[in-house]
């Protein structure tokens, strides 16, 4: 849908305003999938998106709890970090099928190519990803947005 070069997190403040205002909101539930390095950027983009979508409480990394859930006035959000995953069998040993799988929540999902792409296709919804890649340059990043069929 776009792909656009970002030099300052004040820029991957107004892209997250973007992809909520123009996609998230009018198509919940969704499911997007954050590509990028160690350190891209992902969740602080993940976290702007889900201010906008008018999560009060505290947005933290659910890097060691593997996913956090928030209410909006959308519906629930579930944001997951398969980092340590190990593949398939062990998201579906911790339940995560049941959480992508119901139509009440959408969810975010960092670092999907820990599962396979079979099981991306439990998550419901439209489907985006979002690539961050590192830049040129001091904190430059170029932040892709596409649906997924």
């Amino acid at each position: 849908l776009f792909s656009v070069n970002v030099p300052t997190p004040e820029m991957t403040v107004k892209i997250a305003e973007r992809i909520s205002e123009q996609y998230l909101k009018q198509n919940f539930p969704f499911s997007v999938f954050l590509e990028g390095g160690l350190g891209a950027g992902k969740t602080f983009l993940v976290r702007k998106i889900l201010e906008n979508l008018a999560i009060k409480e505290e947005i933290t990394s659910p890097t060691y709890t593997y996913v956090n859930e928030y209410n909006s006035n959308l519906g629930e959000i579930a944001h997951f970090d398969l980092y340590r995953i190990k593949n398939d069998q062990d998201f579906f040993a911790k339940g995560f099928n049941e959480i992508a799988e119901n139509e009440d929540i959408a969810c975010f999902v960092e670092w999907p190519s820990k599962i396979s792409r079979t099981t991306q296709g439990c998550f419901i919804g439209k489907k985006y990803k979002i690539v961050i890649k590192f830049g040129i340059g001091v904190g430059m990043r170029t932040i892709s947005f596409y649906e997924v069929n």
